[in-house]
């Protein structure tokens, strides 16, 4: 059978074959038309399969540790996520059009000076999320181990386990955008169909009628549901800087609607079946408090024990791979002449050393939750603006090349490289998110307003939007 070309879908020329894995040449460079060889089914599988490890599924026990039933912590995690994956898959086309990187195309709208804050925000989120994942997947290695064979769970054990993951996933994340395709497609049928076995294997064991633990994390049933639906929610958000390193591959001409359809289904589905499976887990364990990934190795027959523990190694490779390489991504924005390897490999660095920290000197857990709480107050109006700015202000047209003219004159200079409305709307916004924080590290004035349902990244979206309409008028 013949194989079959690709073909450029602009000048109907047939396109050289690359070699199926190679190191990505480009980093946030302008991918050039010929090279435009993604569909939005990969896009769909990068988001589904880069859930399917530990550091996302445990996201998922929240609602049940809150105190919420089972039928009201899926309800509260199909609602919160219906609405961050709507909203993250509306930045979709952005890729597509610009054919760079989330923080450069951000200068479009912030100006080319203000892709930093993308950048700072970019890194900030894939050195937690990296961390998180490494550290879960090696936490499955180890409780594994001591399952099977008696080891003694000891944090240079853990710390050995999880380096091991972190040397895979800085691998993948080198080789770039191609490679992590591939793996997250192949991820999301293999731990996908694991969830599915693990979920009728434990079935006799489950109560759909489980009423909750009685104790509501934020007082009462609806702010504790509330809160369960925003964490489930902001998920999707967190991964909004990160969507153009997969859109910028698809064809200039990419149907919109199929974009984001594409990305949001796939971060929808993906978020879905882990989050899911960890309320359905953690229902079944004989406290809510319990570890979940050592819970879960606990109700497991053996050999569905070594299953789970190569999921540990396999579904963090993607989710790892995709922060990594994002870190890279963004730092190399910064000064575009470096080389994205490099960066890539200082970012893998970063988060091994935060690994560290969270196994030996403090609480992981609280420590990221925290962190990554804080920062969707940032990235929820960065997002906010840049599909305003996509759909209302630009109505989706870019000079791509002028994304990189850092000087007067330039399409996207502003006022010495900065566009003062996005920014001010951004900070105004953020500013209001922190004010409504409240997390283990740090609680804003204002928290109690909002009776704990950490709804504090909603508002700072919902003000950034508002801002940023008043302020920045369509333009011809």
């Amino acid at each position: 059978m013949e194989a079959k070309l690709k073909i450029d879908s602009v000048t109907g020329a047939p396109l050289a074959e690359e070699a199926a894995y190679h190191v990505e040449s480009h980093g946030v460079d302008i991918i050039p038309t010929h090279e435009r060889h993604s569909t939005p089914k990969d896009v769909f599988f990068v988001f589904l399969g880069s859930q399917m490890c530990f550091g996302i599924i445990v996201i998922g026990a929240l609602p049940v540790i809150f105190g919420l039933s089972f039928w009201a912590s899926l309800s509260a995690i199909t609602v919160g996520l219906a609405l961050g994956s709507l909203l993250f898959g509306l930045l979709a086309p952005f890729g597509a059009k610009t054919g760079t990187n989330g923080a450069v195309a951000s200068g479009a709208h912030f100006g080319v000076n203000g892709k930093a804050i993308a950048t700072v925000m970019g890194v900030l989120i894939t050195l937690g999320f990296t961390a998180l994942t490494v550290w879960t997947g090696g936490e499955a290695v180890v409780a594994a181990g001591a399952h099977l064979f008696g080891w003694e769970s000891t944090p240079h054990l853990l710390f050995a386990g999880a380096a091991v993951i972190g040397l895979l996933v800085a691998a993948a994340a080198i080789f770039g955008h191609d490679l992590i395709v591939k793996t997250e497609t192949f991820v999301s049928y293999v731990i996908g169909a694991a969830l599915i076995v693990a979920v009728l294997v434990l079935a006799p064991g489950f109560d759909a009628a489980y009423p909750g633990t009685g104790t509501f994390a934020a007082g009462s049933f609806w702010p504790t549901w509330l809160l369960a639906s925003s964490i489930c929610a902001a998920l999707p958000i967190s991964y909004g800087t990160i969507l153009n390193d997969y859109t910028r591959y698809l064809p200039e001409d990419t149907d919109t609607s199929r974009a984001v359809r594409a990305a949001g289904g796939g971060m929808f589905v993906g978020c879905w079946l882990a989050l899911a499976f960890a309320a359905y887990i953690t229902t079944l364990l004989a406290s809510a408090d319990t570890p979940f990934v050592t819970g879960l190795i606990g109700l497991l027959p053996t050999w569905l024990v070594i299953v789970f523990a190569l999921v540990g190694i396999v579904g963090s490779q993607p989710q790892g791979s995709l922060c990594v390489y994002h870190g890279g991504l963004g730092m190399q924005s910064l000064a575009p002449r470096t080389s994205r390897v490099a960066w890539t490999l200082v970012h893998f660095a970063a988060s091994m050393v935060l690994v560290w920290a969270g196994i030996y000197l403090t609480n992981m857990t609280d420590m990221l939750v925290a962190f990554l709480t804080l920062i969707e107050c940032a990235v929820s109006p960065w997002l906010a603006i840049n599909v305003l700015g996509y759909f209302r202000v630009v109505r989706g047209r870019y000079e791509p090349h002028q994304l990189f003219v850092n000087h007067p004159g330039g399409r996207y200079w502003y006022s010495a490289g900065w566009n003062a409305k996005a920014l001010l709307s951004w900070s105004v916004g953020t500013i209001v998110g922190l004010l409504f924080s409240d997390t283990a590290v740090f609680s804003g004035p204002l928290a109690s307003l909002v009776d704990g349902t950490n709804a504090a990244w909603l508002l700072a979206g919902i003000v950034g939007a508002i801002l940023y309409v008043a302020l920045e008028r369509p333009r011809q």
